[in-house]
């Protein structure tokens, strides 16, 4: 097994610690071995404790101590954004309710409201308020952890940050790709990090950090013995890949639930076969059938079932997936299909139901026995899984997977546009347009040409030959227009005719990272959830004009290698580019006068984006002057 550089730092550092023990012995042996450890030895021993501190101090000040509205104790989150987005558990909103207090290390408590929650993978997203710097720290790829490696874990464990300055655990990853059973559909933990770092209650909905001071994951399970007093080393992390595939549509302010495909596969024989499905769900319609070997999930080999049922616990309702399957004569089958969403059943109004014990191992719910006032330092009790309520209760009744709050949603959408926006213009430019020369191919055969020159002041000019055939489409910034090739007279376009012409949607799509408001012509912007597109996790953004017709964006959060990056992936006037609708993906992104603008634009259908075509762009040229006479046709045809 392999170890990171930073595992192989704290691997001597333990060894060296291990022979200053024998140092501070009494034996003549100790004392003799002591002067065998060199200057340097010492010198890389006080290295991996800087290391380690320098850590520590890098994202204390992103660890927040959450307090119920009334400051009760409820447990603990981590900012991940400068403007205050932050996660935690929902099992600690459960207790605190739709919004609280957020103490930081520098003393003081912010308000914070709740954006969106999560209660099948015990996650929420809440809003902390009152500055728009707060210190954040990144979200790490999860899938990079190993067992064996350091793991921080930080939090407000038994109420002890009295003045806000969380408490720090360090620990080893004991084991990833753990599952931990929930309650029904609720608080289940699928494909999560355990490790040995001390997790006790309130240090629920806290981070642990990997030693670069990123967020692995989120803490929210621990287990222990006699009744919750004893920590025996198990804690357990829901994973940040998890996290991600879920934020957009947390942000959006939905109730999130997880995905299912209606079928369930069981080991036979060494394959993982199908073993039940609903003849009725997406995925039996697209071919999927009883005895058919599961091969692939999201591109993961699958070789036991338990595997499956661990992956997809980390994705929810209306993601696309992607099978791939091995019929009984051999043959193999790729299947894409939405998923649908596991119910949560909420009764609020009943008592809730008790959670199954066992005399070794419990839930980390932040709740207290009455026995255990007495270990609490303040004397101070949190509230139970579910708080009296009235508005959040009203809140977890709302149908899942529908924007609960548009007013929070807008704001939302502002937040990614202008993350959107700074990733795209990283340096104002001097020119007033830029001129795109692209070559069309299917496959490698090259069979047209498109010029494509945008304005900076939001519009664009299209000339586009595809075989035999050319068109030319312009915005003037208010209208489309398709002019004619031969008399050069301008026809308008009305928003549906641009929506389905891809030729349109490239120009419109190039030039709006550099408008406050982008594709405002389409009308009123909507975040409506979470998607994929080119294998990376996007935020679905939806614009309704005034007939509630609709065109779809989808913007990147994170690139392949996990990196935070914001790009607009793909446009189209259907949520699935299905039947002839087309869709239009952005790739192979460069800078080009302080401009990041892609260099690969592909006509796709289909949720799993077959390609027609593609445009391959051979220049990107910066324009000091803009040539009016592309836009003249209209007006003469106004005349």
């Amino acid at each position: 097994m392999s170890l990171s550089k930073n595992s192989r730092l704290f691997l001597c550092w333990f060894v060296a610690v291990a022979l200053v023990a024998m140092i501070n012995g009494q034996s003549a042996f100790a004392q003799e071995e002591a002067e065998t450890i060199s200057e340097a030895e010492m010198d890389l021993i006080r290295q991996v404790e800087d290391k380690r501190i320098e850590v520590i101090e890098k994202v204390v000040g992103s660890v927040i101590a959450v307090y119920g509205p009334s400051r009760q104790g409820g447990g603990s989150g981590v900012i991940i954004d400068p403007s205050g987005i932050a996660l935690t558990n929902h099992h600690v909103i459960e207790g605190a309710g739709m919004k609280g207090f957020g103490g930081l290390d520098d003393g003081e408590l912010y308000d914070w409201d709740l954006i969106g929650t999560d209660p099948g993978g015990d996650v929420a997203i809440i809003k902390m308020k009152g500055r728009d710097d707060f210190p954040f720290s990144k979200l790490a790829d999860s899938d990079l952890v190993k067992v064996g490696d350091w793991a921080l874990a930080m939090g407000n464990p038994f109420l002890l940050a009295h003045d806000q300055v969380p408490t720090v655990t360090l620990g080893v990853v004991s084991g990833v790709e753990r599952f931990q059973e929930g309650m029904g559909a609720q608080l289940v933990y699928g494909n999560c990090i355990q490790v040995d770092s001390s997790i006790n209650p309130g240090n629920s909905g806290g981070p642990l950090f990997n030693m670069d001071g990123e967020v692995i994951g989120i803490n929210g399970r621990g287990s222990f013995r006699d009744r919750g007093r004893v920590n025996v080393g198990l804690g357990y992390a829901i994973s940040s890949n998890q996290i991600k595939n879920f934020l957009p549509d947390l942000l959006a302010t939905k109730i999130v639930e997880h995905g299912t495909l209606d079928a369930a596969f069981s080991n036979r024989e060494g394959k993982v076969v199908c073993s039940t499905i609903d003849l009725d769900s997406p995925a039996a319609q697209a071919g999927l059938e009883l005895g058919d070997e599961l091969l692939e999930f999201e591109g993961r080999s699958i070789t036991f079932a338990n595997q499956f049922k661990n992956l997809i616990c980390t994705y929810p309702e209306d993601w696309p997936a992607n099978l791939k399957i091995r019929k009984e004569d051999g043959k193999e089958l790729t299947i894409n299909v939405r998923m649908f969403g596991l119910p949560y059943n909420f009764q609020p109004d009943e008592e809730e139901p008790e959670v199954p014990e066992d005399e070794d191992s419990e839930d980390d719910s932040d709740e207290g026995d009455d026995d255990d006032e007495e270990e609490r330092p303040d004397g101070r009790r949190p509230p139970g899984r579910q708080a009296d309520n009235a508005e959040l209760k009203k809140y977890l009744l709302s149908e899942p997977g529908v924007v609960v709050d548009y007013q929070v949603n807008a704001a939302s959408v502002d937040y990614l546009v202008n993350k959107w926006r700074k990733f795209s213009v990283i340096n104002e430019s001097a020119a007033k347009a830029f001129k795109f020369t692209d070559e069309i191919r299917e496959g490698e055969k090259v069979v047209g040409q498109q010029a494509i020159t945008v304005a900076t002041d939001g519009r664009f000019h299209v000339s586009h030959q595809l075989n035999d055939e050319q068109s030319q489409f312009m915005f003037d910034g208010e209208k489309f227009w398709e002019i004619d090739n031969e008399s050069g007279k301008a026809s308008e376009l009305d928003l549906v005719e641009a929506k389905i012409q891809p030729v349109v949607t490239q120009g419109l799509a190039l030039v709006a990272p550099l408008q406050d408001k982008p594709f405002r012509v389409f009308g009123r912007s909507i975040l409506d959830g979470g998607d994929k597109s080119q294998g990376v996790v996007t935020s679905r953004m939806m614009w309704l004009d005034e007939d509630d017709d609709w065109f779809y964006g989808w913007l990147s959060l994170y690139d392949d290698q996990g990196n935070e990056q914001m790009q607009l992936m793909k446009v189209s006037s259907d949520r699935d580019c299905s039947g002839s609708t087309h869709g239009i993906t952005f790739g192979d992104y460069r800078e080009v006068d302080g401009l990041m603008v892609p260099w690969q634009k592909k006509l796709v259908r289909g949720l799993n984006e077959n390609v027609v075509w593609s445009a391959i762009t051979q220049s990107v040229e910066p324009l000091a002057e803009l040539d009016e006479s592309m836009f003249t046709a209209t007006k003469d045809a106004d005349e």
